[in-house]
């Protein structure tokens, strides 16, 4: 990820600056559900770590290796993945948030944009890029926790061209409750 906006913060006034994170949602094994395979956030560390104080941000994240992508797609063939922004509140780069608010999130989007919410690489001649892709699975197999606050859901990513909305410097749009646009990034391969 080279750029990313929000369009507000998603965080009290009293809980200081926002913590945005992006996690890779992938396949649990051969269920329906989703499990996080690898979160870019300030707690991240290494390649994987940015830290996004303010509604824009641009630099160089890793959001998922070459081999962790080979990895993925060897373990779960024909099987792509979700592209999700959060708000941390707790815990860095561990996902806490009511699973029915994200399924219900997913089922809105994969109802107005079926089959096109997730993402897969591909090549085009020499060059390899993110694409949209069908992403099945709704069901986040996660931890609720009740004795710290939850993460705030932003949204999943779509590419640009599969919800028609374009944003200069972008070309993912993160959907949120209600299909609400509540950011967008720009997603490359490298």
């Amino acid at each position: 990820m080279t750029y990313s906006h929000f369009v507000q913060d998603f965080e009290g006034w009293f809980k200081g600056d926002p913590e945005f994170e992006i996690h890779i949602l992938g396949q649990s094994g051969t269920t329906d559900s989703l499990r996080d395979y690898q979160c870019a956030g300030a707690g991240a560390g290494g390649s994987y770590s940015f830290d996004q104080n303010n509604l824009d941000w641009s630099g160089s994240v890793l959001l998922f290796s070459q081999y962790q992508l080979d990895n993925y797609r060897a373990g779960h063939p024909n099987q792509n993945f979700r592209v999700i922004a959060l708000e941390d509140d707790d815990t860095g780069c561990v996902i806490k948030f009511d699973a029915d608010r994200f399924r219900n999130v997913l089922t809105t989007i994969q109802s107005l944009y079926p089959n096109l919410t997730g993402a897969k690489d591909t090549t085009s001649g020499l060059v390899k890029f993110v694409k949209r892709a069908n992403a099945l699975q709704k069901i986040l197999r996660a931890v609720y926790s009740f004795i710290t606050t939850q993460d705030d859901f932003i949204g999943n990513a779509m590419e640009d061209v599969v919800v028609g909305e374009f944003h200069s410097g972008a070309n993912w749009i993160v959907k949120g409750e209600s299909n609400k646009t509540n950011g967008w990034l720009k997603l490359e391969m490298h």
